[in-house]
């Protein structure tokens, strides 16, 4: 003998001591131990072995020949066909099948008695054995518990029902798409958006429902389709079965497999053409409206030139034959006072200052009218310094009177300097007349700011002030609160100062008490108005 016959005669001596009756014990804890249950029959159809593990499926206990006869397993261990519900007849069993000499594999069977009511779904494989002469010595059954991977399973499909009821249901497009942009799945919904089935859309590619300006959008998307942020939202045109575009608010989502390529695209879509023909009304009205505004803009400038150009004219015709009042007046007084009564000089007197009056109001409109024809030169003035300037000339005018003047520095703001000086000239003018009845007469110009950071200037004064049901009088033309017997003035100076505001992109408002003197507030530069605007503004909040 070689060494290599006595190495091959050594499997044949291991197997026989294996087998040997002391190793008994052994060969039942293997046969216990192996993940099935086991169960073995004689070639008569005794039950001559079952494995412990088989005793818990069947919840049977030992099973012997005596035990059970063959005719009654199916009724006494309660075994079922799949359906649970019935009975598996005794000659199909696997086990007899087996017997037959022909192998019946992974036969699914339910166990439902006493002990499992509920039931116990197995897989059950039975074998024939043979002897090394080919005589059939019996059968074994290999018993799986697979209840639990039913159980598994069924939930599974409970759960993917529940998804595609829950997509099927939904009021919004579902569409994938392989990594050739190829239709994957999509939801009845998207198909009806589009007017297909979705038979007829899938496998087909992107590409066919969109118009030419979408697919080139649609390749720029795929070009970067590694680099796309999970749930991009982007408006989306497509072309629905009978060729009419649809508007749709696409969210997309690329997919990647296992080894992190990209595998296709997710999108969730959403019907928006009411909401874009909304917009598009919503663009054509304000198209159109911008057109009629521009149109009655022009008219109103065109007007409004009219009438500066008809007040012009007017003014400057009226001082002609207002010079002839005037000086055939005086004449008429050093030539013939003598000759005329009390009476009659009254009546000259009134005439002249009727002219001279009429001469002032003249003045005014001009004044009124270049406000808005001339052309505004902006930049940064100091507002501080210009409302010093206009205080100490009203003090020079009027040496003997006492005003307490308080005036914020460093106010500067962008503006035109002639006509912001202007704005000085009647606010502080006005103040400093509106106080001249008052002993302890205050003057006062600063600023503040509102929450939001804008800038209000106050002019203040403790003069003669106003009734605040009148105000809206105070910025019209030829409006004044107070005769002219108690205070001089055309009427005019304030409706300048509004519209001066009003070119500067500010506000103008005033408060008031009879009495109590006057608050006079304005901004400059709130709203950007282009130079020569004279638009009325918003309201203030």
């Amino acid at each position: 003998m070689t060494a290599t016959s006595a190495s091959l005669a050594e499997p044949d001596r291991l197997s026989e001591e294996l087998f040997h009756a002391r190793h008994q014990a052994l060969l039942r804890a293997i046969i216990d131990n192996i993940s099935e249950g086991v169960s073995i029959t004689d070639a008569s159809g005794k039950w001559i072995y079952t494995s412990a593990f088989a005793e818990r499926i069947y919840q049977t206990g030992p099973v012997t020949s005596a035990d059970v006869p063959n005719e009654e397993l199916t009724t006494r261990f309660g075994i079922f066909r799949s359906d649970g519900q019935t009975i598996f007849p005794v000659n199909e069993l696997p086990v007899w099948q087996a017997l037959k000499g022909k192998p019946a594999r992974d036969v699914h069977m339910v166990i439902r008695n006493a002990q499992t009511p509920q039931g116990l779904h197995i897989r059950c494989t039975c074998i024939p054995l043979f002897s090394e002469q080919g005589e059939l010595l019996g059968a074994m059954a290999l018993t799986q518990d697979v209840d639990k991977q039913r159980q598994a399973e069924a939930e599974k499909q409970r759960s993917e029902q529940r998804y595609r009821e829950i997509i099927e249901t939904a009021q919004e497009g579902v569409w994938t798409i392989d990594a050739q942009a190829c239709t994957t799945y999509v939801n009845g919904y998207m198909a009806s958006m589009l007017g297909y089935t979705v038979e007829e859309m899938l496998g087909e590619p992107l590409f066919r429902f969109l118009d030419e300006e979408c697919r080139q959008q649609a390749l720029k998307n795929l070009d970067r389709r590694d680099r796309s942020p999970r749930g991009e939202v982007k408006d989306f045109r497509f072309l629905r079965k009978d060729g009419t575009p649809i508007w749709t608010s696409i969210s997309t989502t690329p997919l990647f497999d296992e080894q992190g390529r990209y595998s296709g695209s997710l999108a969730m879509i959403t019907d928006i053409s009411q909401r874009r023909a909304a917009e598009e009304q919503v663009r054509q009205l304000n198209a159109e409206l911008e057109r009629r505004i521009s149109e009655r803009t022009a008219q109103l400038e065109f007007s409004n030139r009219e009438l500066e150009a008809f007040a012009y004219t007017v003014a400057h015709d009226l001082r002609t034959p207002l010079r002839s009042i005037a000086s055939f007046s005086d004449a008429l007084v050093e030539d013939c006072g003598g000759q005329i009564d009390e009476v009659g000089q009254d009546y000259l007197r009134r005439i002249v200052g009727g002219a001279r009056r009429m001469a002032e109001l003249i003045d005014g409109i001009l004044a009124l009218s270049r406000v808005n024809s001339t052309a505004l030169s902006t930049r940064p003035c100091d507002l501080s310094a210009m409302a010093r300037v206009v205080l100490d000339q009203l003090q020079q005018l009027q040496p003997e009177r006492k005003v307490r003047v308080s005036v914020q520095e460093g106010l500067v703001e962008q503006g035109d300097a002639q006509l912001l000086r202007s704005v000085f000239e009647n606010l502080l003018g006005n103040a400093w007349k509106f106080t001249r009845e008052r002993p302890d007469a205050e003057i006062s110009f600063s600023a503040m700011r509102d929450e939001k950071g804008l800038r209000t200037y106050v002019v203040r004064d403790n003069g003669a002030g106003f009734d605040m049901a009148y105000r809206e009088k105070l910025f019209g033309v030829f409006q004044r609160l107070h005769t002219q017997q108690e205070f001089e003035g055309n009427g005019v100076g304030l409706a300048a100062v509004q519209r001066i505001i009003r070119r500067h992109g500010g506000r103008i408002w005033a408060e008031g008490q009879p009495g109590r003197g006057a608050t006079f507030f304005f901004t400059l530069n709130e709203y950007p108005l282009p130079p020569g605007t004279s638009a009325s503004l918003p309201p203030r909040k």
